[in-house]
């Protein structure tokens, strides 16, 4: 008797607890962030209308190398900007205003300039900064507004703010990205002329949280007409 009494009493307790897990597996589904490369069409679509690229097709570009200029700064730099806030610089506004690094470049028609960047990422684990670190390379005329190169992706989360990124391991991780961008007057070229080249930083927006890093550089290969 005195066991099937506690099987009754304990009953309801399984049955509550079976509900408890049931809602909490549910809750962290519905808060499941979204990747980076985002599948969610409507958000996606509605930011892909400001790309200055068409990521569709292929691109490409060719052109002799007739100088190169090379930018770094090896101390150790942080932000506390988060992409998800849209008041900040680069292209989108989802970037620190102030840029990691800054040079200036002269571009002549029909030629391609190409860009490498690299640094030193520092882990949310860590250092306590958020999970992802987002970078952006633009060039911008002047009087005008900053246009990313070719080779970022442009809808990060389903926001339009053309990014690449990485989520440092631990301590940190080594990342590089390159970036080319023709020159023309066509869709997806700038026209010839003086730009300031700029890389911009910010943390990614799971988690909210900025970035740290270190031994930055910036590698710039230029055509002559």
């Amino acid at each position: 008797m005195s066991r099937k009494i506690r099987l009754i009493v304990a009953l309801p307790l399984i049955a509550l607890a079976l509900a408890v897990a049931a809602q909490t597996t549910r809750v962290a589904t519905q808060e499941q962030p979204r990747g980076m490369l985002s599948l969610d069409k409507s958000n996606t679509a509605a930011a892909a209308a400001n790309a200055q690229h068409d990521p569709t097709v292929p691109a490409e570009c060719r052109g002799p190398i007739a100088l190169v200029t090379d930018v770094g700064f090896e101390g150790v730099k942080t932000t506390a900007f988060n992409f998800s806030n849209t008041t900040g610089g680069g292209e989108s506004g989802r970037f620190d205003k102030r840029p990691i690094l800054t040079t200036k470049v002269h571009l002549e028609k029909d030629t391609c300039l190409n860009a490498h960047f690299s640094a030193i990422v520092g882990s949310r684990q860590t250092y306590g900064v958020a999970g992802i670190t987002m970078f952006q390379v633009t060039l911008t005329p002047a009087g005008g507004a900053p246009q990313h190169m070719y080779g970022h992706y442009e809808t990060p989360y389903g926001l339009y703010g053309p990014a690449v990124a990485i989520e440092a391991e631990r301590d940190v991780d080594t990342f590089g990205s390159n970036f080319f961008q023709k020159v023309g007057f066509e869709r997806d070229e700038v026209p010839p002329g003086d730009y300031e080249v700029n890389v911009w930083w910010s943390g990614g927006p799971v988690g909210g949280g900025g970035a740290i890093g270190a031994a930055f550089v910036l590698k710039l290969y230029s055509g002559r007409g």
